[in-house]
């Protein structure tokens, strides 16, 4: 008997002691059991990130500005220089912004070809997980990356939902997700 399923099927079973078998083996580094499964699941946890949205494909340029106004492409790199962009990643700009904070592996989803969902994998460690209240050994405040995001989707006007599973990388890493309310509603 397992913990989930009090009479697994055989192939169950043999599964179960494939993974438990690889995981208590040596492996050159990046062949964690973790990630092997991660690798094994991805297609599958990707379909079903897709299907649960509602949503048709992934745009070629991951743009949170194409969410927040609408537009048929980016063209952030073309109309902003790099100091634009990097003024933006500090909220030191008023324009829609290309990429959320603490954004990594991004992804641009359309539904019917209209920009809709914006999709983040950052790490537990790229994002300071603390109180809004901490403080370090120097007395000063430590940042949450976790407000950060909150704040930026409440400036933009957007919704936001953290999925505890990641279709990039299962396992170490959380899916973020951007959209605005309008979509939500209608979905």
């Amino acid at each position: 008997m397992s913990r989930f399923n009090r009479t697994p099927s055989r192939e169950y079973s043999e599964f179960v002691d494939a993974v438990a078998e690889y995981a208590a083996g040596e492996h050159e580094p990046g062949e964690d059991v973790y990630r092997a499964v991660a690798d094994a699941l991805a297609e599958e946890l990707r379909e079903r990130f897709r299907q649960g949205w509602g949503l048709d494909e992934e745009a070629e340029t991951p743009c949170l500005r194409r969410v927040i106004t609408g537009a048929d492409e980016c063209t952030c790199s073309s109309t902003r220089s790099w100091a634009d962009r990097e003024r933006e990643t500090i909220g030191a700009r008023d324009d829609p912004p290309h990429a959320a904070p603490h954004s990594d592996h991004a992804e641009l989803w359309l539904d019917d070809g209209e920009p809709v969902l914006y999709a983040m994998h950052p790490s537990g460690l790229s994002v300071s997980s603390v109180s809004k209240t901490a403080v370090g050994e120097d007395g000063k405040q430590i940042r949450n990356g976790w407000f950060d995001v909150l704040e930026f989707a409440q400036a933009w006007g957007l919704e936001f939902a953290v999925m505890p599973v990641s279709h990039y990388h299962a396992f170490s890493r959380t899916c973020v997700v951007f959209y605005a309310p309008e979509w939500a509603s209608h979905r």
